[in-house]
């Protein structure tokens, strides 16, 4: 991924930022997960292009991934070399995120701000 030509815009739901059970950083990569799905709805960055991104080990990228798997934010697929369980890409791509009671969101007053 070429970060000069990623042009696209990042979407982090209201779900998202207010779910206390990601870190910060989580949430931020789930936006540059969406910037980099925008085009195809597929995101092909690995753990490497994600590490230089954003300054930090592979390790950390691979748990930040994992929880949003593990709240069920994103999914996480394989492409295998033909004919082998060699792993060829990882494709990653965003799930519907439906509005969860159970998160602990800001509340809007249907009456404020309205006419």
């Amino acid at each position: 991924m070429d970060r000069e030509k990623a042009n696209y815009y990042a979407i982090i739901p209201a779900s998202v930022r207010f779910d206390n059970r990601l870190k910060a950083n989580e949430k931020l990569l789930y936006g540059e997960i969406t910037a980099s799905s925008n085009k195809t709805g597929e995101c092909w960055a690995s753990n490497a292009y994600f590490s230089e991104l954003y300054e930090v080990s592979k390790v950390t990228i691979s748990n930040w991934v994992n929880n949003l798997i593990k709240y069920g934010y994103i999914n996480s697929n394989y492409v295998y070399r033909e004919n082998t369980k060699q792993i060829e890409k990882r494709v990653l791509t965003i799930n519907q995120v439906p509005h969860k009671e159970n998160i602990n969101t800001y509340k809007r007053n249907d009456l404020e701000g309205g006419e």
